[in-house]
């Protein structure tokens, strides 16, 4: 179906109705070259919808996989360590312990969101569970930007022992294209500041080895309400799963307090399954435009003959 008369100035019609004689060479190849970039990005589009998809799903496990392990009872960290269990069935657990801190071989992580959306730090200490020779990365909670310095941080190393409940939470290597860690092992420098809990790589600067997991501190862990506090609507106007808080209130003194006794136990975030859903649609959505544009820019424009 011929969409204009292709004899009439400025006009289009499908290719296969025109004469394709009449299209100029470097016409011809800007509109393959056209094709095949239209396609590419079609295709990328469309492999990101179904990677959007996959963590939509992941998303949904995940929250299954968080009610039925957040009601089990708290386990002894230490009796699980002794038991050589897999870690892997064991994340997300509510686990007791108590033991010593090692704080001059502490780290922290960087957070572009914390507590009330503050930028920060997750500080990481290694602690020595008491009655063994078993060590464990402990992420003791969250400093704000301008306290993360070593000398700074000496002032939060208040108590060596402690008896605590936290969440048992599986290392985070790094993803593809995703920024790397500093590098770490002999002849390296110490790397105090990471992007992510990657307990593989921050056992290669310790002295002593560490269990493959590390723990986040919990205030209080017999919160009846824990299961329904999983998802949790942000200040962003975004729910954040595991948007946890203990039973301090930050917001009762401030952020900025000097009063404030950091790090304060927080969990991570991780978006609820929604959003992944919210972006299958977009770049299906894009996917679908980037065709029709490249349908579009293959319909020929066609001028007559001076004197015709």
């Amino acid at each position: 179906m011929v969409l204009r008369n292709p004899h009439r100035s400025g006009h289009w019609c499908w290719p296969a109705r025109c004469n394709p004689a009449t299209i100029h060479p470097m016409r011809k190849y800007l509109l393959t070259k056209t094709s095949i970039i239209c396609l590419i990005l079609a295709l990328g589009m469309i492999k990101a919808s179904f990677w959007q998809w996959d963590r939509h799903v992941q998303k949904q496990e995940l929250i299954k996989t968080l009610q039925a392990t957040l009601t089990r009872e708290p386990a002894e960290l230490l009796s699980l360590a002794q038991s050589q269990t897999m870690w892997s069935s064991e994340a997300w657990r509510r686990v007791h312990f108590s033991g010593s801190y090692d704080f001059e071989h502490e780290v922290i992580v960087r957070r572009n969101r914390g507590k009330q959306d503050h930028a920060g730090f997750h500080v990481i200490t290694p602690l020595k569970l008491d009655n063994s020779n078993a060590w464990v990365l402990v992420d003791r909670g969250f400093v704000p930007l301008g306290r993360e310095g070593r000398e700074y941080r000496k002032k939060y190393h208040t108590e060596t022992h402690v008896e605590a409940y936290g969440l048992l939470k599986e290392s985070q290597p790094p993803k593809l294209f995703a920024p790397a860690d500093p590098p770490t092992g002999p002849g390296k420098d110490w790397a105090d500041i990471w992007i992510r809990v990657n307990v593989e790589a921050m056992q290669k600067q310790l002295p002593y080895a560490v269990l493959p997991i590390y723990v986040e501190l919990m205030e209080s862990p017999d919160d009846p309400l824990l299961a329904e506090k999983i998802v949790k609507e942000g200040s962003a106007g975004r729910n954040d799963v595991l948007a946890l808080t203990g039973q301090k209130q930050v917001e009762n003194f401030g952020m900025d307090s000097p009063d404030t006794q950091y790090p304060i136990p927080h969990f991570d975030t991780t978006p609820p399954p929604d959003i992944h859903l919210g972006y299958v649609y977009e770049w299906a959505f894009m996917a679908l435009l980037t065709i029709g544009i490249g349908v579009v820019l293959q319909l020929p424009r066609f001028r007559p003959k001076k004197g015709t």
